[in-house]
């Protein structure tokens, strides 16, 4: 029996068996009429009769097996400048995912493009709104900047160039156009490029973590997919769990024109994380300047919730619908009202009621923010929960915090799953090895 159980290890390189060279009693069973051979003792088969010499999972689950089962794809979705780009990058930042040499020399150029891009559009709605620019060197600078051409150049700001830029934005009829900017589609950190534009323009500039974060690059024709690295939160880790998880996290754009593609990434997803940008409520959409931001997002959150408004005819336009969100039926869903900074300030100059008719709130943070997160419950079908926190995605503490939170809720869902997966990973390896060594099955 002993020669046996040594052959079986070998053969499998397992320690599935360690069990057996505890005493048991052993049962004898007859041979099988037509074998012609000699019975064989077959009582120590069974491993669920000894659990206290079980053998850790580590020992009987490949390791690659083992930590597929705690990796889990989050998905982060959300019309167009709502902040997912700047969550994830916090995200990396938080556990320590370094970014490369390409992504920063990505931003260094992307920095002086948003800042140009901004003061572009603030020339052209300048003259829009006919606020003419009378000095002779800000209606040079003026021109220069409306160049089509100029914010698709390779060519970085001069230190000279971002003087005249700072000059330019301070002056009165930018100043007077940057006012109605809920007019128009704009950068939210308009301010910080210019106010920094003097810095980006040094020789020797490096962007430094908060560079990182405010750099915009429109996440157009590709996904940003980040594997991050998380230690086992102690307080939840069961005995036999791995000491890391791994969350795969992945970004999509969020325009009308790229919502089309967000099916290519719905396989296997374990969470969604939905942005939306809280002063949104007050601006219009970059790739439709007659829609409210705000709108939008419930729109597409309605879609991938499931909800269906049951006030409109199944034969009205399908118009902007994204394909394949139906599969999030039982998928856990956060979602994260963000930019709560810009929302403060704006609510003091624009009632929410501009946009929400039926708001008689007053026009503070806490309370408008209770009814815009009323109004994303509404777009749930009934008995869908969720999960919505109200976060400044600049903030390395509210993110941190949020995702804390969001961890804790995925761990606790998901581990009565993988346990059982566990069970018959270990399950369908014993019967394999018991068949293999003549048709010992271990339960």
């Amino acid at each position: 029996q002993e020669l046996s159980v040594v052959t079986l290890r070998d053969k499998f390189g397992r320690h599935t068996h360690t069990h057996l060279t505890s005493p048991r009693p052993q049962s004898r069973r007859a041979a099988h009429p037509s074998s012609g051979s000699e019975p064989s003792e077959m009582g120590a088969c069974s491993s669920s009769q000894n659990p206290g010499n079980q053998q850790p999972i580590s020992d009987l689950i490949p390791a690659h097996r083992l930590e597929a089962l705690y990796k889990f794809k989050l998905l982060l979705l959300g019309p167009g400048e709502s902040g997912k780009s700047t969550v994830l990058k916090q995200l990396k930042s938080i556990y320590n995912v370094k970014p490369s040499n390409s992504e920063i020399e990505e931003c260094k150029k992307a920095l002086h493009q948003n800042t140009l891009e901004c003061m572009k559009i603030l020339c052209d709605q300048a003259e829009i709104y006919q606020y003419a620019i009378e000095e002779d060197d800000l209606k040079e600078t003026a021109d220069w900047l409306k160049d089509d051409d100029l914010q698709y150049e390779d060519d970085l700001i001069t230190p000279e160039q971002a003087k005249s830029i700072i000059a330019l934005f301070k002056s009165d009829p930018i100043q007077k156009t940057y006012a109605r900017r809920d007019e128009f589609w704009i950068l939210d950190a308009t301010e910080y490029y210019v106010e920094n534009s003097p810095r980006f323009a040094e020789k020797d500039f490096h962007p430094d973590e908060k560079d990182m974060v405010y750099c915009r690059i429109r996440t157009t024709g590709k996904n940003l997919e980040t594997k991050l690295k998380v230690k086992f939160p102690g307080y939840m880790k069961q005995e036999d769990e791995p000491e890391m998880i791994t969350y795969e996290v992945v970004d999509v754009g969020g325009q009308r024109n790229e919502r089309k593609k967000w099916i290519r990434m719905f396989q296997d997803v374990k969470a969604i994380i939905f942005l939306v940008n809280l002063a949104g409520y007050n601006q219009v959409l970059y790739e439709d300047p007659d829609c409210n931001r705000m709108a939008e997002a419930l729109n597409v959150f309605s879609q991938v919730t499931g909800w269906r408004d049951e006030t409109k005819k199944a034969g009205n336009s399908k118009r902007n619908q994204i394909k394949g969100v139906d599969i999030f039926k039982n998928t856990p869903i956060y979602l994260l009202l963000n930019k709560k900074d810009l929302f403060e300030s704006m609510i003091k100059k624009t009632s929410l009621s501009k946009t929400f008719p039926e708001y008689k709130g007053l026009d503070q943070t806490d309370v408008a923010i209770s009814f815009i997160k009323q109004k994303f419950k509404e777009k749930c079908p009934p008995g869908r929960e969720i999960q919505i926190f109200d976060i400044t995605g600049i903030s390395r503490f509210d993110v941190k915090t949020a995702f804390k939170e969001i961890e804790r809720d995925i761990i606790s869902r998901y581990q009565p799953q993988i346990k059982e997966q566990i069970k018959k990973i270990i399950a369908e390896q014993r019967k394999l090895n018991g068949e293999s060594s003549g048709g010992c099955i271990l339960s």
